[in-house]
């Protein structure tokens, strides 16, 4: 299956005279010029380099640029000077961004409950799943300093192979923490909801074959014949509640 890119490559640059430190003091949520002027113009030039697929599961993002999720590698609860770090930035599609915050939760629920068997009533503890270390590099400029896939640093086929169906298979142990942490391979069961979904209001055969032969870019033949079957039993059965 085509992944569309490999990394995030060349990495977007900031405007002239704008640097990370421009944006101290500033949350991400501010609605300061400089603020919204940074995030629509990294949207744009990341949709570019990334062929309008998610960092993550290399689905196609959702056409309209405000609907995309520009995703923080690393935490920006957790380390917020990497907020406007473009290396720590990259689209991904809201699934993928829903269950990298879930990993992050559950990493930190776990570590806090554990820290509450030996500290009464403990700070919440705040750890990355993405980072070797809990001590955030000082640049985001090395591979090793991760534990999961970098959009911009690593080479997306080097740790993970993507097969018909968006099905992900472990290269290395890198790629094994990325699918198991964003729960990659549930990924291929809503692609093929959502298919099956907007295969069902197709209307008449000849929409209904030009649709499936579509979904041999994403899927073999055997899945599409699949699809197929289950589209046409759905509409016998409509037709037969009528």
């Amino acid at each position: 299956m085509n992944i569309g890119f490999e990394r995030i490559d060349p990495t977007p640059s900031y405007v002239l005279g704008i640097t990370a430190a421009s944006f101290a003091g500033l949350p991400w949520t501010s609605k300061a010029a400089i603020v919204t002027a940074f995030k629509t113009s990294l949207k744009l030039e990341l949709r570019s380099t990334q062929r309008g697929l998610c960092c993550y599961c290399r689905r196609p993002l959702p056409s309209d640029p405000p609907a995309t999720h520009l995703e923080h590698f690393i935490e920006k609860e957790a380390w917020s000077h990497f907020a406007f770090e473009i290396r720590n930035l990259a689209l991904s599609c809201s699934t993928c961004n829903g269950k990298k915050n879930k990993a992050y939760a559950l990493l930190c629920g776990r570590l806090t409950r554990r820290a509450s068997k030996n500290v009464p009533n403990p700070a919440k503890v705040v750890r990355c799943p993405v980072l070797v270390s809990n001590v955030a590099p000082v640049a985001i400029t090395s591979s090793a300093d991760f534990r999961w896939v970098h959009p911009h640093l690593d080479t997306f086929s080097e740790h993970i192979t993507v097969r018909k169906g968006y099905v992900f298979q472990k290269r290395t142990m890198k790629g094994h923490r990325t699918i198991k942490g964003l729960e990659l391979n549930s990924v291929g069961r809503l692609e093929h909801r959502a298919a099956i979904e907007k295969l069902s209001l197709t209307t008449g055969p000849i929409s209904l074959t030009i649709g499936l032969a579509a979904q041999l870019q994403f899927n073999s033949p055997s899945q599409v014949y699949m699809m197929a079957a289950e589209v046409i039993r759905g509409k016998l059965k409509g037709a037969q509640g009528r």
